[in-house]
């Protein structure tokens, strides 16, 4: 700059930022899922219960990815049950609500299809298991190989979803969270999580509950952090 001048240089790039930072959520709270983004009953539904109207908001401000289901709601949520034809309704002990399951990891996929964005899917690190979270893997990535795989073809997903996005738990630190973990044992969950995920689809992208404390993260690292993308 030189006096009352200066100069711009459009094409000159300092630094690149992911996209994936305006990303969103959606947990199974309130009218997030059931009356929000999915209401069958709806006369602004279309043929597979998705509101039109909230698909057409979501796709104007152009969301680039979508995280679900939880949220505290996932730290009790057990994904087996909301597949296929025949759907298990649960109490949910998080919001003290019955969730019909009728919106699962099918309908959730389906539901970033029509937006256009990409998955995210955060597993039960609460009352789930390791096996739980590398099954739900199989289901929603494997082509044709184990008993999961084969399940999303009978529920009429030939293809696998691709889903390369996945957070091992949600706010587990915490005394609130349903099935909350201690700094060791938390660090030896997400190793096994991670483990087992990605035997599955090692192209997956993991990351897993971290919070602005020293020793929960430096725990956390030291565990498994070579499995892990980001915290």
């Amino acid at each position: 700059m030189k006096g009352d001048t200066f100069t711009l240089r459009p094409g000159r790039v300092m630094k690149k930022r992911s996209g994936l930072i305006y990303g969103q959520f959606i947990e199974h709270f309130h009218r997030q899922i059931y009356g929000g983004v999915f209401d069958p009953g709806s006369p602004f539904a279309d043929e597979d219960g998705f509101r039109t109207d909230v698909l057409e908001a979501l796709r104007r401000i152009r969301v680039p990815i979508l995280r679900w289901p939880g949220g505290c709601f996932v730290s009790s949520y057990h994904w087996k049950k909301a597949v296929g034809p025949e759907r298990t309704p649960v109490f949910d002990k998080s919001w003290r609500v019955e969730d019909p399951n009728l919106f699962g990891t099918d309908e959730y996929v389906a539901l970033c299809r029509r937006i256009g964005c990409e998955p995210y899917i955060c597993t039960n690190a609460g009352t789930g298991t390791p096996e739980e979270m590398s099954d739900w893997v199989e289901y929603c990535n494997l082509k044709d190989q184990g008993e999961y795989a084969r399940l999303r073809t009978k529920n009429g997903h030939s293809e696998p979803y691709g889903v390369r996005y996945w957070s091992i738990g949600n706010e587990n630190y915490g005394s609130w969270e349903l099935g909350a973990k201690g700094v060791g044992e938390w660090g030896r969950l997400v190793l096994e999580s991670a483990k087992l995920m990605r035997y599955v689809d090692p192209d997956v992208m993991l990351s897993a509950a971290a919070l602005p404390d020293l020793d929960w993260n430096v725990a956390l690292l030291k565990a498994c952090g070579e499995h892990l993308d980001c915290m």
